[in-house]
């Protein structure tokens, strides 16, 4: 009895505002915004009967924005009530109860109570606590990006339910971030602030910067293979320097094929993510996020990330074919008295050389 009774009162309060005028005779609104608001009005109302809150909302939501009216905004609050945003719709009928009280409408009056009514024992809350001794000159608190005044510290001030981010920061102090999880129906969580560490001390503008010395097995090594020439040794025979264009080109296949691999892994999870983030956006109207849409934003970086790492494989992989190729074909055209090119790959301390005796292609990194 009592969910019938919720849902006549829903689908009464929708007639009623489908009738009455929607917007204010005073909203500062251009003809095309309005006409473009009323527009959104109807379409997002024919949503909402149909049971598609989540599209509703943001028609409604916008007709709104175009062109503010207190009908419109108690539209906007009965589905962000259904979106299960209680606390955006205990303060968008809040709002609208004062506009009906100015404009005399005792209908919408009367429907904004009831709701009211029926929303305040289910608001969830969230509680900031700062203590005295983390409380230091110009400390700001932020919730979910808004700026939370010092009065509001330590109140329970009513949230909508899903994950919101608590950060602190301060002026010679390194950031503190937290993110908590409230629940709905009458959920209470606590975030007490921690005491916020010195950053480190930065040096004065205009001191030149001092580059740290290099490893003395780097520096040895790095030399050897730059400057050190090849010792003598006799032309290698056709046959020898076949078999090292063979293996080379073995060699540069191979690589090709990761690099290959590489583009097609970081191609998947790129669009991967690009889906992700698609999701996690309709899932954070207005920078608030459900949990779903948090565990999507999370997945679509962790995807992210899989691409860069596929795509820089790939580029390894072309460009150590690619130089491969390259050396293989100058081998082949060298003269019979020219010392032919002949693959010597090292492994430095500074990553991997590939090449001949005095033309290489160093990569260098860290895996």
């Amino acid at each position: 009895m009592k969910t019938f009774r919720g849902r006549a009162v829903l689908t009464a309060g929708i007639c009623l505002f489908g009738i009455f005028p929607v917007h204010s005779a005073d909203a500062d609104s251009s003809a095309t915004d309005k006409a473009i608001a009323t527009e959104l009005f109807k379409e997002g109302r024919a949503l909402l009967e149909q049971g598609r809150v989540g599209p509703a909302c943001r028609k409604l939501e916008e007709s709104q924005r175009l062109d503010p009216g207190g009908g419109t905004l108690l539209n906007v609050a009965v589905c962000h009530e259904r979106e299960g945003r209680t606390a955006s719709a205990w303060v968008e009928f809040t709002e609208a109860l004062g506009i009906a009280k100015r404009d005399e409408r005792p209908q919408r009056i009367d429907f904004a109570r009831t709701h009211l009514a029926q929303l305040e024992p289910l608001l969830s809350r969230l509680i900031i606590e700062v203590p005295s001794s983390v409380d230091v000159p110009d400390l700001e608190i932020r919730r979910d990006g808004s700026l939370v005044g010092r009065a509001a510290w330590g109140s329970p001030v009513p949230v909508d339910p899903g994950d919101h981010v608590v950060e602190a920061s301060a002026p010679g102090k390194l950031s503190w971030r937290q993110v908590v999880t409230v629940r709905s129906k009458a959920d209470t969580k606590n975030v007490v602030i921690a005491s916020l560490e010195d950053a480190p001390a930065q040096a004065p503008a205009g001191t030149p910067s001092v580059e740290a010395p290099k490893t003395p097995a780097i520096v040895q090594r790095t030399t050897q293979v730059a400057a050190a020439p090849s010792p003598a040794r006799p032309a290698p025979d056709r046959q020898s320097v076949a078999a090292s264009a063979g293996t080379a080109g073995i060699v540069a296949w191979v690589a090709l094929g990761v690099g290959a691999a590489g583009a097609a892994v970081g191609t998947y999870f790129g669009f991967r993510a690009v889906s992700l983030k698609n999701d996690a956006d309709h899932n954070c109207p207005k920078d608030v996020c459900s949990a779903q849409g948090a565990s999507q934003n999370r997945d679509a970086i962790r995807s992210g990330d899989f691409s860069t790492a596929g795509f820089s494989v790939a580029a390894l992989g072309v460009g150590l074919a690619t130089f491969l190729f390259v050396t293989q074909s100058v081998s082949r055209d060298a003269t019979p008295t020219a010392s032919p090119a002949v693959l010597n790959p090292k492994i430095t301390a500074g990553g991997l050389a590939v090449g001949s005796d005095r033309n290489e292609l160093i990569l260098s990194g860290r895996w």
